[in-house]
């Protein structure tokens, strides 16, 4: 039975993390085609809202995944291993990559005292349409489907 709730509980917590995760992409696409400051700060607002419930879930995600795998003595296999190390390096690239877009978006959005943009609409417009969004998504999702790969295959078990 104990086993059967930390399963239930990891699964939760990758439910959660996904639908609070999804909303930070679907930011990251909306603004892309925005030129109103107002509503890309509103937007990016409404991603950094998500940002705490989204770790806490990924704390869960670690605590259930780590019970698991002391339950099943899965660490002794390679696969557990390089789930973890996907996970890590995938925070580790989106922290390096997602947080300074998301902060140069946030940057180029601000206003001067006298109500002039800090920077113009053709800068907004490159910063917006360059390839991070796309960076972002290869690394978010990549990991995403290997780390689900090796969950359900298990490849060695």
């Amino acid at each position: 039975m104990y086993y059967e709730w930390v399963k239930y509980l990891h699964v939760v917590s990758v439910l959660t993390f996904v639908a609070l995760h999804g909303v930070s992409m679907l930011v990251l696409f909306r603004i892309r085609g925005e030129r109103d400051r107002k509503k890309i700060q509103d937007l990016l607002s409404l991603s950094g809202e998500t940002t705490l419930p989204m770790y806490l879930s990924l704390g869960v995600i670690i605590v259930t995944g780590i019970l698991a795998g002391l339950k099943f003595n899965w660490f002794r296999y390679w696969w557990l291993w390089a789930a973890i190390g996907i996970l890590v390096a995938s925070v580790g690239l989106m922290s390096a990559v997602a947080k300074p877009y998301f902060t140069k978006v946030k940057s180029a959005c601000e206003l001067r005292p006298s109500g002039v943009p800090r920077v113009s609409d053709e800068e907004l417009g490159e910063i917006l349409g360059g390839s991070s969004t796309w960076t972002i998504t290869a690394i978010g999702v990549g990991a995403l489907l290997v780390i689900l790969y090796l969950m359900v295959m298990k490849p060695g078990v």
